[in-house]
Order: C-alpha cells, then structure tokens, then sequence
C-alpha cells in the first residue's frame, strides 16, 4: 500500500488478519507501513497526537498488541530504550540490524545461520520451521552523533 492508500484498502488489509476495521486501528496500520524502522507505542501514540488524532495511550498498545497476536506486526525488545519496539511482520524468516538509538531497520539479505540451523536440526531431531535473528547495534549515522 502506498501514502495514497485508500480506507478499503487499509479495511481489506485488516480484513486479511481477522481484524475488525476502526478508523484507529487504520491510522496506526499507516504509521506502521509508512516506517522505516520500529516503533514504540510511545512513538505512534506522540505521532497520532501531533496529527491531531484524540486517542489514549493504552488504546495505542492495545492495539498494538493485538495486531501482533493476530500476526500482522512483530515485537522486538529495544534495549537501549527498555521498551518493545512493533514492526509489520514480513513472511518467511527474516534477519535484520536495529539501530538502538533511531530504531532503524537493515534487512539482512542471506540467511547467516543456514547451516547452523540444518545442524542443530540434526542434533535435536527438532524440525525446525523458521527462525527469526535480530542484532542490536547503533547505526552510522547515530554513531557520529554519539
């Protein structure tokens, strides 16, 4: 979905997810689409705020922690900022650098841990299904300003 993204298409989106459509759940979708990196409940909740949006925070998390029990984001624990962190959840496994300071996201394009994964398979006879590795550091830009 792009920033011209239509209401039907948030509602379908929704839909998707087994979720009812609200028009805050719809304003938080396009947060989370629109981000480059992780949010924090605090980050949308001061977001919907400037824009002009009456919500309460733990209307925010709420919902928050409902789009990620029915699978649409993920939550990451930002332990720079002792807060969890929600991103939109990508299929398939996925590796990826957080900035703890800006909260900026470098997908990784190969699977490092591949053959470690076939091995520990094999050692544990666990079938393993997916897998998903996070590494917590401070990005170039963060680092000069740091």
């Amino acid at each position: 979905m792009t920033d011209t993204s239509s209401a039907a298409d948030y509602r379908d989106y929704l839909h998707r997810y087994g979720l009812k459509n609200t028009r805050h759940r719809q304003l938080i979708l396009q947060l989370l689409l629109a981000s480059e990196g992780v949010l924090t409940a605090e980050d949308i909740y001061q977001q919907l705020c400037e824009q002009g949006t009456e919500i309460n925070f733990s209307t925010v998390y709420r919902i928050l922690e409902n789009f990620t029990q029915k699978g649409l984001t993920e939550k990451s624990f930002l332990a720079d900022a002792h807060k969890y962190g929600f991103v939109l959840h990508a299929l398939g496994h996925r590796h990826r650098l957080i900035c703890l300071r800006c909260h900026r996201i470098v997908e990784v394009d190969h699977c490092p841990i591949a053959d470690f994964e076939e091995q520990l398979a094999d050692k544990t006879e666990f079938s393993i299904v997916g897998h998903n590795l996070e590494w917590y550091g401070y990005c170039p830009e963060c680092r000069k300003q740091k």
